[in-house]
């Protein structure tokens, strides 16, 4: 028997240190909502978008590259793909959207994400996030906390 011809190759791009997360103190962003009544909201069914940017800096690459950003976190039973808020929030009745800066839907715990090209050096990823209310449920005022964990995965 003659020995197999070659007709299997590999190749592939490594990737050296990609970006660094701006890191503020041990967050890597935080949301302030700006105040808005109750009864505003279940009037309105949401509130006004609010920013939320990634910085990624010292990204390094030869070769173009993205990032995808996916979002982990407890996703609200009424409202799915969206984030809901600490159960020892005194506020009820929300859950929180994110969305990419062009309006596409970034559900929570979604392994698709979203994916972003890159520059060298400096880079801004831009979400929008915004209070839903949830139908059948009243919104109660008071304060409410919202955590959800940020993975970028590069290539």
């Amino acid at each position: 028997t003659a020995p197999a011809a070659d007709n299997l190759h590999f190749t592939g791009n490594l990737l050296g240190k990609s970006c660094t997360p701006v890191i503020n103190g041990n967050l890597l962003a935080e949301i302030h909502f700006p105040t808005i009544a109750a009864s505003d909201l279940m009037q309105r069914g949401q509130s006004d978008r609010v920013p939320l940017v990634f910085q990624l800096k010292d990204c390094k690459s030869t070769t173009a590259f993205n990032v995808k950003v996916t979002l982990m976190g407890t996703e609200d039973t009424d409202l799915p793909g969206f984030l809901s808020i600490d159960s020892s929030s005194s506020a009820t009745g929300v859950g929180i959207g994110i969305e990419t800066a062009g309006g596409a839907a970034v559900p929570i715990n979604s392994t698709t994400g979203a994916s972003f090209p890159l520059n060298q050096g400096n880079n801004s990823v831009n979400f929008n996030a915004w209070l839903q209310t949830v139908n059948g449920r009243n919104v109660t005022s008071g304060d409410f906390t919202a955590t959800m964990t940020v993975t970028f995965e590069y290539f």
